[in-house]
């Protein structure tokens, strides 16, 4: 009896330290440099965005805030968006930068 009680403990000890997958989804923004057009700015955001389309796996890993998770996969960009921004930091001189808006998913470990 010693025994059975033993082994049952045991696998339910050891079934709640395993681990499950899930899809998380986010969304995240990079804002670029300032510039003297909003050309400039617009050209510039979409460059952003056209190099995160293209990034590897272990690129995205990098510039996209994933590494608050455990074993991360299959990180996917689902859309960009690209807004450009009027700004000045001194009086009469406006300069513009471009904001894009990343929204991805990623496959990570989830821990019980």
């Amino acid at each position: 009896m010693n025994k059975l009680m033993t082994v049952a403990a045991g696998l339910l000890l050891s079934t709640s330290a395993f681990a499950s997958n899930v899809t998380l989804h986010n969304d995240t923004t990079v804002t670029t440099s300032s510039f003297a057009t909003k050309a400039e700015a617009l050209d510039a955001g979409l460059s952003v965005a056209q190099n995160l389309s293209d990034m590897s796996q272990n690129e995205l890993r990098i510039q996209l805030p994933v590494n608050a998770y455990q074993n991360v996969n299959n990180i996917s960009i689902d859309n960009t968006k690209v807004k450009v921004e009027e700004f000045a930091q001194v009086r009469g001189e406006v300069q513009y930068r471009a904001i894009v808006d990343v929204d991805y998913h990623f496959d990570a470990k989830e821990s019980r």
